[in-house]
């Protein structure tokens, strides 16, 4: 059983990292839309304006992640829990064999950390299968429809 204290750190670890590129990231394209080489001579030459969009972009991005950040920052850790919900790890097998871990939080859905040998998955109680997830126990089955297919699971733990 990984320790759910080490893998919070590591997702505390990947996200203040993500900050860091994402600042500078951030910076750059703020510093592209507004140099001068940038401002087109004519309505056609439009960097300056799509460096803008870019800058925009990067700095919902940032929001974003900030807000992931503090979120993770301020979990209470349950040790023991027995019903999958918020702040639980859930071991989960697919009808192929497949075993994923999984980690349901209100934030940072897709973030993906390494844990020793084991990949732990952020995923929402907004994601489908975050969804189907939530109030179960260990042992139960469910049933997701993603990409219109039907896929079958195993909750084999939850932590």
């Amino acid at each position: 059983m990984l320790d759910k204290h080490a893998v919070l750190q590591q997702m505390i670890e990947q996200l203040v990292s993500d900050l860091m590129v994402l600042e500078q990231a951030v910076t750059l394209a703020r510093d592209t839309a507004t140099h001068a080489d940038c401002m087109g001579s004519s309505k056609y030459e439009t960097m300056g304006l799509e460096a803008s969009y870019l800058a925009q972009g990067q700095g919902t991005r940032l929001l974003e992640v900030e807000r992931s950040l503090k979120y993770f920052k301020h979990i209470t850790l349950h040790e023991s829990a027995s019903v999958a919900s918020l702040s639980c790890m859930v071991k989960l097998e697919d009808e192929e064999g497949g075993v994923q871990l999984l980690w349901i939080a209100s934030e940072a859905g897709g973030l993906k950390v390494q844990c020793g040998e084991h990949e732990v998955t952020v995923i929402t109680p907004k994601s489908p299968l975050g969804h189907a997830l939530m109030g179960k126990i260990s042992g139960d089955d469910i049933a997701v429809n993603i990409a219109g297919r039907t896929r079958h699971h195993e909750v084999l733990a939850v932590y």
